[in-house]
């Protein structure tokens, strides 16, 4: 149902609420694909907001089978959700399947147990969410610090990315893919040393606001007096929910900005709605589709272009996770010399979004509104000569930050 979330859905919210866990939900299997009809949509539950849903993307290609190799299988139910929330957010190997000469179904499955603990192979989204299940665990134990289900969540679906095989058009991406197929947890844990992930974990009160007029983007990355890189930001909160408000469960939202700008000036705080005393002159936000050169990103066909790229226009849309992933050289020229210039400075903004009835809410029963937010910002070299993670480091320091790395287990192995 487009107009509402599913009473099972609504359940297994309530139960990451009250838990504190991360439920991982296969995104449903579809049997259309066997009298060539378009795939149906995401079941019941599915359309959980707390829940990592996955899909099922093809591991190998047989005589018969209708996927080819890391496309979405042909059982795959796509989304979106209720309200255009972007349901599957991840994909994993969960087999292919076709249809025999004779009209039976045919499918080449991934390994998994039969019933008498031999392998066997089977197909399905109930294949492939395990695999998230497990990569889901293996980054908890991996990460020596409280088990925290927003953070593991992010760094999933950060890592995500679509295969260079991918033949289902880009517009159609998010609707079976979600934002792709994740890494492994030493890819997700570890960066290169040319390139930085910063992650903001915190929890936004509904009148506060965050803007950092200091971000520490590497001064390495400026090539012949303009910003060069490439920027993935992937914000995931748990937003304020409301069952008995149908299509707008969602109650909250957050949005988020990542750009340059000209410089500082003072503002009056005592004029209705300046929050920061301090202004920026002359920003730009540069995860907006319109800052970027349709020629440019059309004739790119390098690996980032490829796999990464993501610009969604979310606008006002109350979507739970919002990610984008730019690649600077594809601006236009008139906006690299007005707005990636040397001398301008790097911001991060966020800020809350709060629905009339929620607001309403909390008034009668006198309590405060906030939203727990997860934000990832990578910043890479795609040349893979600077040297970024030192860069940021150190700029981190030099604006006084303060910061830590993420706790990782260590395991030390004596051989006796």
């Amino acid at each position: 149902d487009q107009e509402a979330f599913s009473d099972f859905a609504i359940a297994l919210d309530a139960i990451q609420d009250k838990f504190g866990v991360l439920i991982c939900k296969s995104a449903g299997n579809c049997g259309n694909f066997l009298s060539n009809k378009p795939k149906g949509k995401i079941h019941a539950g599915a359309d959980s907001i707390r829940s990592l849903v996955v899909g099922s993307i093809a591991h190998k290609e047989g005589a018969d089978d209708l996927s080819r190799i890391d496309n979405p299988s042909p059982f795959s139910r796509i989304g979106p959700g209720p309200s255009y929330v972007i349901k599957p957010e991840v994909v994993h190997y969960g087999g292919n399947a076709g249809v025999s000469a004779s009209g039976s179904l045919c499918s080449t499955g991934v390994k998994s147990f039969s019933i008498n603990g031999e392998i066997s192979t089977a197909i399905g989204t109930s294949f492939s969410t395990p695999r998230i299940s497990a990569l889901a665990v293996g980054l908890s134990q991996e990460i020596d610090e409280e088990f925290d289900p927003l953070l593991l969540k992010t760094l999933i679906i950060h890592s995500s990315a679509y295969s260079k095989n991918l033949e289902t058009p880009n517009e159609e991406r998010t609707k079976q893919m979600g934002f792709g197929r994740p890494g492994n947890v030493r890819e997700i844990l570890y960066n290169s040393p040319h390139e930085a992930t910063l992650i903001l974990r915190d929890n936004l009160a509904k009148k506060d606001l965050i803007d950092i007029m200091d971000f520490p983007m590497p001064p390495g990355l400026i090539v012949d007096g303009y910003y060069t890189g490439q920027i993935i930001v992937t914000l995931v909160y748990d937003p304020i929910i409301d069952p008995s408000q149908r299509i707008e469960y969602c109650q909250s939202n957050l949005d988020v900005k990542f750009g340059t700008y000209d410089c500082r000036f003072d503002r009056d705080t005592e004029k209705k709605n300046i929050i920061n005393k301090v202004g920026r002159k002359d920003p730009q936000n540069v995860l907006l589709e319109t800052f970027f050169s349709k020629n440019k990103m059309k004739s790119k066909t390098d690996d980032f272009a490829q796999r990464e790229r993501l610009l969604i226009k979310y606008g006002d849309k109350y979507y739970p996770v919002k990610k984008y992933a730019v690649d600077l050289s594809e601006v236009t020229e008139n906006t690299k010399i007005k707005f990636l210039g040397k001398d301008r400075s790097w911001f991060l903004w966020l800020k809350g979004i709060y629905r009339d009835h929620v607001v309403r809410k909390a008034q009668d029963e006198a309590r405060f509104l906030s939203q727990e937010f997860c934000l990832a910002v990578t910043i890479r070299d795609p040349l893979k000569k600077v040297n970024v993670y030192d860069e940021v480091s150190q700029k981190l320091d030099e604006y006084n930050f303060w910061h830590s790395n993420i706790k990782v287990s260590a395991d030390v192995k004596i051989s006796v």
